[in-house]
């Protein structure tokens, strides 16, 4: 194997030109040709990204396949002159019979290079009924397992994966083929950060190989003699990437010899503009925020949403998703067309309408009108009155007098007066009932259930469902269901709460015994 030469420690690569005498030029000089362009490619990556800080632990995915190893072999020699110390970690999915031999194989070579290494095996068919499917299952686990090794390494660890040219390449006509938008179309950064499962600031990832191609990485280790495994799945043409890999890029090769540099080329070009649309959408999203309540609801400014094009109006809501916490990486544009489709027509309220992941999106007509993104289980908008978090499966009765736990939040008081007892404004809070204790009979609280009625006070008799009059006072759908209703023994609507009040129960000159409901806030 190549020893580097020893010598002062620099964090960074030097300009490579004239008399460098730095120890990565001079590590350059003394290489293989065949094994320079790698490692020119690592030093120029380092120089303009600056992925790799001085005195910071390397958590180095290693798979074992000829693309890690390479990695790892020239971190290795790289390592004295940036000053880091590198850090092994391998995954076994426990996918392949021959998993446990990479494993084995990887922890063998950090062993005999004197550099610290972790291994953890999946449990058989861990991934199986991941409803994202095999390769995405796969992929979470390995970003989730190197961002646990990386945090437990240290506090100023990082991650590097041996992502490189033609990965690239295959990255940006896979999004191109699946629909993606211009996001997707960027491909992978040179640089990101993996969620942290235990609620520990993100761990940066950057990938030093992205610039440099899959013939230069096989040149690499022929030059060093450098061994790899070779992973069956990688030549099985039944998964899109190896199909991309095998297939399709050969025959556009055909057309442009240089193929996987000019798609890794465009996918930089298009980060850009990426960039450049999210600085504009961020904006645009601050600008039409009402309200937040992290990972559980977004309230935007419909009326401003409606100001703008399509574009922003999509990087307005991506904003939104990817603040509540939604990973759409999986899913193409059109996901968020149905929204785009309803900013552009009356916003009438509707919803909830299904998302992905278990999230939910619903237009609130009130003025001016609001969309709200939320959890599928919780409501749209936050509500300061009486709600309840699901449909009750049957009435609770109500005491005469008593106080009644209804929610966690809420609570209603029941007790009797006598008519002289009534306060002079008992009319002005309509989530306060005050009826004929004798009209009214037994009373029970309930949730709104198809065909229910009631018939309104100054209506004389007439009825209205409450179907009609929610949408005549503008309740959100998604606020109907856990309405509270008060009925009466025979399950007729007696109180729509805060709403209307039933003309027979109401307070007359012969009213003998008042009854008063009270809603107030639990303490």
């Amino acid at each position: 194997m190549y020893t580097p030469t020893p010598g002062a420690l620099r964090p960074a690569a030097s300009s490579l030109s004239g008399a460098d005498v730095s120890p990565t030029a001079t590590l350059l000089r003394q290489a293989p040709p065949a094994a320079q362009p790698l490692l020119r490619g690592l030093l120029i990556a380092q120089a303009r990204h600056a992925l790799l800080p001085a005195n910071a632990t390397l958590v180095v995915a290693v798979s074992g396949g000829a693309d890690s190893m390479a990695l790892l072999h020239a971190l290795h020699q790289l390592a004295p002159a940036w000053q880091l110390r590198l850090h092994v970690a391998h995954l076994d999915h426990n996918l392949r019979a021959d998993a446990a031999a990479d494993a084995t194989f990887v922890a063998a070579w950090a062993a005999a290079h004197g550099l610290p290494c972790t291994v953890e095996q999946l449990a058989p068919a861990a991934l199986d009924r991941d409803p994202r499917g095999l390769e995405a299952a796969a992929r979470a686990a390995r970003y989730a397992f190197l961002a646990r090794v990386a945090q437990a390494v240290g506090p100023r660890s990082l991650v590097a994966t041996a992502h490189h040219q033609n990965d690239q390449a295959e990255t940006l006509l896979l999004h191109l083929i699946q629909g993606s938008g211009l996001d997707g179309l960027a491909g992978m950064a040179w640089r990101t950060t993996l969620p942290n499962a235990d609620s520990a600031p993100p761990v940066p990832l950057v990938r030093p190989l992205l610039g440099i191609s899959r013939s230069h990485i096989h040149a690499y280790l022929r030059a060093y003699d450098t061994p790899w495994r070779e992973d069956s799945t990688n030549t099985d043409t039944n998964r899109p990437r190896a199909r991309l890999r095998h297939v399709i890029l050969p025959a556009l090769a055909d057309l442009n010899p240089a193929i996987h540099a000019t798609l890794a080329r465009t996918a930089e070009l298009l980060a850009s503009e990426a960039d450049h649309a999210a600085q504009r959408d961020q904006r645009a999203w601050h600008d039409a925020l009402l309200a937040a309540a992290p990972a559980t609801r977004v309230v935007l400014d419909g009326a401003r949403l409606h100001a703008h094009d399509r574009a922003t109006q999509r990087g307005i809501l991506r904003h939104a998703l990817a603040w509540l916490g939604a990973d759409l990486r999986s899913h193409g544009p059109t996901l968020l067309d149905p929204m785009v489709d309803a900013l552009h027509s009356p916003l009438t309220a509707s919803g909830p309408h299904p998302l992905a992941e278990g999230w939910a999106w619903t237009i609130l007509a009130v003025t001016p009108p609001r969309l709200a993104l939320h959890g599928g289980d919780a409501l749209p908008q936050a509500v300061a009155h009486p709600h309840l978090a699901a449909p009750l499966p049957a009435p609770r009765p109500l005491p005469p007098t008593g106080v009644q736990s209804v929610t966690p939040a809420w609570q209603l008081v029941s007790d009797l007066l006598t008519p002289t007892d009534l306060p002079a404004d008992w009319r002005a809070d309509p989530w306060q009932l005050y009826c004929d204790h004798d009209a009214a009979g037994d009373l029970a609280l309930a949730t709104p259930r198809p065909g229910m009625r009631i018939a309104p006070l100054g209506m004389r008799g007439h009825h209205r469902t409450l179907g009609d009059l929610f949408t005549d006072t503008k309740i959100a759908p998604a606020l109907r269901p856990g309405w509270p209703v008060v009925v009466d023994a025979n399950g007729e609507v007696v109180w729509l709460c805060g709403l209307r009040v039933h003309e027979r129960i109401r307070v007359r000159v012969t009213t003998r015994q008042v009854r008063r409901l009270r809603w107030q806030p639990a303490p």
